[in-house]
């Protein structure tokens, strides 16, 4: 009988032993699960907060670039414009004179006209002839000497201003598609920081699930094997009178 409640006792004891043991086990599997629980928290605020600092980097310095591109078209815009603009004056101004000239010529010739045909009744005709052959060539030589080359350098002024423009015009057009493409890249890096940010803490949310439904089944486990252990000590202690205190018995040792 002694025998019996001396055996009874120690298997007790090392039920109890045990279930400590699984106590101890879980707390400390529990305390490293909470430890890389925070870590990969950690890790994933720290990665968020450095592609936001990156992205709003990146955003300043694209939004600078624009705005000095904006600045030098709007520079170079303005300094197209002003040469222009002295260019059309400065033609202007030579046009005007060409045809004062021109004009001051003409009524020259029509005056010496005038007063060869006044004269026209004592004056030989081969000298009328000559006259009029010498008011030709000096009304051909200031067209072909001066009126049309100052025509084809007006033509050509005018064309170089045309292609000028219209070089101008294409660069703004570049600088407009580039500019737009900037903002298209800083709004897909957005984006992507965006998506990045979720699917961290999707991962996190994941990892924090993981370690509850982890959590739980330890619980389960550990209310189970209580449950066996409490009703093997019942049932040895009806069986052979002994008492429900695991200790009972050890005085009589």
């Amino acid at each position: 009988m002694s025998e019996q409640k001396e055996s009874s006792v120690l298997f007790n004891l090392k039920e109890l032993m045990s279930l400590e043991e699984d106590r101890i086990r879980d707390e400390e599997e529990e305390a490293r699960q909470r430890e890389e629980e925070a870590r990969l928290a950690k890790e994933a605020d720290e990665r968020r907060k450095q592609e936001e600092e990156a992205a709003k980097l990146k955003a300043e310095e694209d939004a600078r670039l624009a705005e000095e591109r904006a600045k030098k078209d709007e520079e170079e815009r303005v300094r197209r414009e002003r040469e222009e603009h002295a260019l059309r004056v400065r033609l202007e101004e030579e046009a005007k004179a060409r045809a004062a000239e021109q004009e001051r010529l003409l009524a020259h010739e029509r005056e010496m006209a005038r007063v060869a045909a006044e004269k026209k009744k004592g004056i030989h005709p081969g000298l009328i002839a000559g006259l009029v052959v010498v008011l030709l060539g000096v009304g051909a030589g200031v067209y072909f000497g001066i009126v049309a080359p100052e025509l084809e350098r007006n033509a050509e002024a005018a064309r170089l201003a045309q292609e000028e423009q219209e070089r101008a015009a294409e660069e703004a057009r570049e600088a407009r598609e580039e500019a737009a493409r900037q903002a298209q890249a800083a709004r897909e890096a957005e984006e992507e920081r965006r998506r990045a940010e979720a699917e961290a803490q999707a991962a996190a949310e994941a990892a924090q699930a993981q370690m509850e439904a982890q959590a739980t089944t330890r619980t389960r486990r550990r209310a189970r094997r209580s449950s066996t252990g409490g009703s093997r000590m019942t049932s040895m202690s009806s069986g052979g009178g002994i008492s429900d205190d695991p200790l009972a018995g050890l005085d009589g040792l």
